[in-house]
């Protein structure tokens, strides 16, 4: 490792290089790990090229530490061979698939400056910068691989749907009929897809302004899924309806059954029998529903996978069973999918039908780990999990009174619902489909939020 830093390094990176060592040192693996992200998550600092091979030694480090020698050698490829396109690629797939998107897109640049119009390591760069919501971005190096892209039906696809994470539905168009007629089997499951997203877009356009603010409507539009409630604050600060971090409440929950019956009332859907996923949080959801809706209740894991009903999930992303995951990805005649929250950073792999809202970070009102005020102390604290039992804290959202600040926006959402009712098979929303995998829920839209690192 290089030790003349009063020679070769600039101010700021010395900084963020001393922080790193401290933490190494006394063993703040993640404290060291956050230095050398902020150095290497794309685009990277304009200086990182002039010290690039000291960055590289520095994060083969951190990653021999926090994860081990495997790792260690991917790393060590690219500082013995910093030009060399399969080791910049080879490092950057295993980051990705650890979600370290941002590292990820900065070795696939280097790649993709070092060797221009290469398919695999365009898309793949894409891909990355499209987990980060970068899309007018992606949108900037597909247009710029004019070679790539005249010969690349899956380029054309990228560039058409980054387009539409724009708001460029023209251009998607323009780009879906040079490859509407592949014989490729994968690229016309992405057709498919992008012919959705337009058709309801089109719908929805009739009715709506469908533009940098309309998270709703294009909440249905990428992901065919409903948005039941906006958030009413940080309007002004640009959240643009979601939260980021969320102490969820009673009256949120029972706003959420209320406006899921509204939906489902204004659908014409008839929901014979409420099905609780297994997990606390959903049972304790799906007791109040089944009271409010006055329908039976049933646990998921009890009934036979094809029973008709409104399966109640408090959130995706708390379900840890692959079989359960397995069993509701596919729409099925006679259910519908209703998960109250949803992480709209990490979203999961496929969409609810319905969901309540949108957040980052997110704790249930039972389940521990929100903060409140004690009066006492005057200090905030955080709460601990509420013990008591399901059917008493059902109850709690049951006899829960509407939160004064919440939107007035009722009508703004069943008049979308009316609209796409009589959509074709390939562009229905979710609660309308009897059959087919669910649709692929989209990391962010053309409505930007703000969020936190």
């Amino acid at each position: 490792m290089s030790k003349d830093t009063n020679v070769k390094f600039p101010e700021e990176y010395k900084q963020i290089r001393g922080a790193f060592l401290k933490n190494l040192k006394q063993k703040k693996l993640q404290d060291a790990y956050s230095n050398i992200r902020e150095i290497l998550d794309y685009p990277g600092y304009f200086y990182l090229e002039t010290v690039w091979g000291d960055v590289i030694e520095l994060f083969e480090k951190i990653t021999r530490e926090l994860i081990g020698d495997d790792w260690g050698d991917l790393v060590k490829n690219v500082r013995e061979n910093p030009n060399d396109i399969d080791a910049l690629y080879d490092l950057a797939y295993y980051l990705y698939e650890e979600s370290a998107h941002g590292i990820a897109a900065t070795f696939l640049s280097r790649a993709n400056k070092i060797k221009p119009q290469d398919e695999k390591i365009l898309s793949e760069l894409v891909v990355n910068l499209e987990f980060m919501m970068m899309n007018q971005e992606a949108c900037n190096l597909l247009t710029e691989a004019k070679e790539v892209l005249e010969t690349s039906e899956f380029c054309r696809y990228l560039l058409g749907f980054n387009r539409i994470m724009t708001g460029n539905i023209d251009e998607t168009k323009k780009l879906l009929l040079t490859i509407q007629d592949s014989q490729d089997m994968d690229i016309q499951f992405m057709v498919n897809s992008l012919k959705g997203m337009i058709t309801r877009a089109s719908t929805l356009k009739t009715s709506r302004s469908l533009d940098n603010t309309d998270l709703r409507g294009w909440h249905m539009v990428l992901n065919g899924s409903i948005l039941l409630h906006l958030s009413p604050y940080g309007i002004d600060d640009e959240m643009n309806g979601r939260y980021a971090y969320i102490s969820d409440s009673y009256s949120l929950c029972r706003q959420g059954i209320d406006r899921l019956k509204s939906v489902i009332d204004k659908a014409k859907i008839e929901v014979p029998c409420i099905l609780s996923l297994p997990d606390r949080s959903s049972r304790i959801l799906a007791l109040a529903t089944s009271e409010i809706f006055k329908k039976p209740f049933k646990i998921w894991n009890e009934v036979d996978t094809n029973t008709e009903g409104l399966i109640v999930a408090y959130d995706l992303n708390e379900i840890h069973s692959d079989e359960i995951i397995h069993d509701i990805a596919n729409h099925r005649s006679g259910q519908i999918l209703w998960a109250h929250a949803s992480c709209w950073t990490y979203p999961f792999p496929f969409a609810p039908d319905i969901t309540t809202y949108l957040y980052q970070q997110n704790y249930s009102p039972w389940g521990g780990g929100q903060m409140g005020y004690n009066i006492k102390s005057k200090r905030i604290k955080i709460l601990e999990t509420n013990t008591s039992d399901d059917d008493d804290l059902s109850q709690q959202i049951i006899s829960a009174e509407r939160d004064p600040e919440y939107l007035d926006d009722l009508d703004d959402l069943l008049t979308m619902v009316e609209s796409l009712k009589l959509l074709n098979n390939e562009s229905k929303p979710g609660i309308f489909r009897t059959t087919g995998r669910r649709m692929h829920q989209r990391v962010g839209s053309p409505v930007l939020s703000n969020r936190f690192m």
